[in-house]
């Protein structure tokens, strides 16, 4: 009888795998993702079929981590802007807490490896966001452009928002407020 296998396990794997690929890409070896767990590689491919497995597993594991900190307290009634705030301040916080987290999912998304069902699934607990980008865009608020557009200018806003925060951690507060304005208006007519 196969033993059962286990939670932490499968974290650990998550965890190396998150740092490996936050540091040397998709080129990171299994190997060096099993040794970062401290087990052999041979377990890795007990939790994860192939490395490809790996990677589709990764980017859904962040990704619900990230929708674990953007959905609570998403303000569903409030104007276009400040719901697109909460999102861009939560998603900055976010980053400014996890570099590798962060990191992983861009090295992941610009891999091409990714499964459009792995894409897919990662976007439904997005959902409300989606549908409010959308509306946004309907109603005139937003730019008449693609929303997966929308998405790149805002997440390249955050992105550089994060790394001018992390080397210029003395005004923080103020630098996100005006990443926020600059993603604002990057993203409405």
């Amino acid at each position: 009888m196969a033993r059962p296998l286990s939670p932490e396990k499968r974290s650990a794997l998550l965890a190396a795998a998150t740092q490996a690929v936050a540091e040397q890409g998709v080129q990171a070896s299994t190997a060096s993702i099993a040794r970062g767990a401290g087990v052999a590689e041979g377990t890795l491919f007990t939790y994860f079929e192939s490395k490809d497995e790996l990677f589709q597993a990764l980017y859904l594991h962040l990704k619900e981590d990230l929708g674990e900190t953007i959905m609570p307290g998403y303000p569903y009634e409030l104007e276009f802007r400040l719901r697109v705030e909460h999102i861009f301040q939560r998603y900055v916080s976010w980053g400014l807490a996890n570099t590798a987290k962060r990191l992983a999912i861009s090295r992941l998304s610009a891999s091409g490896l990714l499964q459009d069902a792995t894409r897919a699934r990662a976007t439904e607990r997005f959902q409300a966001v989606s549908r409010m980008m959308e509306d946004a865009v309907q109603s005139g608020v937003l730019l008449n452009a693609p929303i997966a557009f929308l998405y790149a200018i805002i997440e390249r806003i955050a992105d550089t928002t994060i790394e001018f925060v992390e080397s210029h951690p003395d005004d923080a507060q103020r630098h996100c407020q005006l990443g926020f304005h600059a993603a604002w208006r990057a993203i409405t007519p």
